[in-house]
């Protein structure tokens, strides 16, 4: 009879302790396979472009069209139609870096924001001087590592225009 309930007991610990490596091993595992979510695949990349900050993004529409106004007063500025497809065509092209503020010692001071009007209504706020945008939809500061020219069009299409106030209630 002792002979048996040794045995019994022995497989059991067998079995607890086959039970405890499998369940180590199997987590081990879980926490070291990539997650293939969006977010984490644009982690590992070096820069990002304008399709990893908005997703739905679509540049081939026709009816597209970009507002800036200037900061702190709230003016829009006139853009014409060709400065605004030139704004859109360099935005699209250019590429972005995630910008962590408790990690920089850069202080954003944004002096317009913009509304692009693409396949969607997307809003940032920028700073010219520090090449940095505040993206709204992600509450998120990205530096522009290469504008394709954006600001220098953004700053000549401001000099050559004439700044008016926006009406009320808009």
């Amino acid at each position: 009879m002792r002979k048996r309930k040794s045995f019994v007991i022995t497989i059991v610990l067998v079995f607890i302790v086959g039970m405890a490596i499998y369940i180590y091993v199997q987590e081990k595992s879980d926490s070291v396979k990539p997650d293939k979510t969006p977010s984490t695949e644009k982690v590992k990349k070096t820069s990002l472009s304008v399709k990893d900050l908005f997703w739905r993004v679509d540049f081939s529409d026709k009816d597209s069209y970009i507002t800036v106004e200037k900061i702190p007063s709230l003016a829009k500025v006139k853009i014409s139609e060709e400065t605004q497809k030139e704004l859109l065509k360099a935005f699209e092209n250019a590429k972005f870096k995630e910008l962590k503020m408790e990690d920089s010692n850069i202080n954003p001071d944004y002096n317009y924001i913009i509304k692009m009007f693409v396949s969607g209504y997307y809003g940032m706020f920028v700073d010219t001087s520090n090449k940095i945008i505040y993206v709204d939809d992600k509450e998120q500061n990205y530096l522009v590592v290469d504008d394709n020219g954006f600001f220098d069009i953004l700053e000549n299409a401001v000099k050559k225009k004439r700044v008016s106030l926006l009406p009320l209630g808009r």
